[in-house]
């Protein structure tokens, strides 16, 4: 039972709650679309969070990516045991990185200045997305050569979603970690759309032709 609510009912609800709620925030609440900003308030330690986080991030999210697009190739590139030790040394110096940078941002959410424009909706997604960080160093450190049976479980149980087909099977034998971590990615993805942290999902190609925004500090003369 608790394998079909992690592996079937809660992708496929949050797949339903991205796909509808985020184009209708899109179309009809874009001044609540972005993240306010926050370096007015403090700069100093979003530097030592930010900057980590999204390289991490990214290139984390680049790479689950390419492993389910392409995992005929992947698998090729992973046939030799250096390439694996390799880019498995990598992927946990990444969630290292991740988990470094959102444990900064919680850090910086919780005692700075910025508490003061915090919402519990902030909160909840840092903590999402923690442990993420936490569950993915763990199974690099734990669970060992995640890249294999990633290819070789949770690609054909994400093909299997898609072709309305789950195949429960295929993962409910896997590590407890790997769980919790399916089942927080996809709270993230049902969570996100409610959030300012929508934009997360919207690639801005046409920022890429705008001006960049001048910021002036005024200050008032003392009467």
């Amino acid at each position: 039972m608790l394998d079909m609510l992690i592996f079937v009912a809660v992708p496929y609800i949050s797949i339903a709650l991205a796909l509808i709620v985020t184009p209708y925030r899109y179309l009809s609440g874009r001044l609540t679309w972005s993240a306010y900003s926050t370096q007015f308030l403090e700069r100093k330690s979003l530097f030592w969070g930010s900057v980590p986080w999204h390289y991490g991030v990214v290139l984390l999210l680049a790479g689950h990516a390419i492993g389910f697009l392409f995992p005929s190739a992947v698998q090729s590139l992973l046939s030799s045991i250096q390439t694996l030790v390799l880019m498995e040394s990598i992927a946990l110096g990444l969630g290292l990185l991740t988990l470094l940078g959102t444990a900064v941002l919680l850090f910086r959410r919780i005692f700075t200045g910025i508490r003061a424009v915090s919402n519990y909706a902030d909160y909840i997604v840092v903590l999402l997305v923690l442990n993420q960080a936490i569950t993915g160093v763990y199974m690099g450190m734990f669970a060992r050569w995640g890249m294999e049976w990633y290819l070789y479980t949770a690609v054909p149980w994400l093909y299997s979603l898609l072709t309305f087909q789950p195949n429960v099977a295929l993962v409910s034998g896997l590590p407890l970690a790997f769980k919790i971590h399916v089942l927080g990615a996809f709270l993230i993805l049902a969570f996100l759309p409610f959030t300012k942290f929508v934009h997360f999902l919207f690639f801005p190609i046409g920022y890429l032709t705008e001006p960049p925004i001048l910021y002036r500090w005024v200050k008032r003369k003392k009467a």
